[in-house]
């Protein structure tokens, strides 16, 4: 994606600062500041797709992601939110996520968090096998990381149930 100029970049840079305190209408009032011409740029729609990620609005989140994925397929970041969200959305499924998201594991062989989220969605489909394959290769990627989230995701419980 093409980087932003200031203002734009700052409102950006601000939203993202309230996201993490946890206020996303604060956060979206940042990027309401950002001028008209601007709001269909590339990091302004990511920045407001982290909006309603953070505010759990998924329906929307799921249509936005989507369309940011097909603009912006070279983006990992955008294909994660996509899946997570349509795990959730209203009709969303594991199955679902795990079809926008298991494509993507070569794709993106350096994003130890693709993997992982498969191996989530494929656990949750009592696909035990390939799930604690997915895994090592999140591990693999990711290292330690990935054993420290790991150890208390509760869609992974089923790979720690095992013998």
């Amino acid at each position: 994606m093409d980087p932003l100029e200031p203002p734009a970049l700052h409102y950006v840079k601000a939203a993202f600062g309230w996201i993490e305190l946890g206020n996303v209408p604060e956060a979206l009032a940042e990027l309401a500041r950002i001028p008209v011409e601007l709001q269909s740029l590339p990091a302004v729609q990511a920045a407001r797709l982290d909006c309603l990620v953070a505010a759990e609005h998924w329906d929307d989140a799921a249509a936005l992601a989507g369309v940011l994925c097909e603009q912006h397929p070279e983006e990992a970041g955008l294909w994660l939110h996509f899946a997570y969200a349509m795990r959730r959305c209203e009709g969303g499924s594991i199955e679902q996520a795990h079809a926008v998201l298991a494509p993507r594991v070569e794709q993106f062989p350096a994003d130890w968090l693709i993997p992982y989220n498969v191996a989530c969605y494929l656990c949750q489909m009592n696909r035990l096998l390939e799930a604690r394959e997915l895994l090592e290769l999140a591990t693999a990627v990711g290292g330690d990381r990935v054993e420290e989230l790991a150890k208390n995701d509760e869609d992974l419980a089923p790979l720690r149930g095992e013998s």
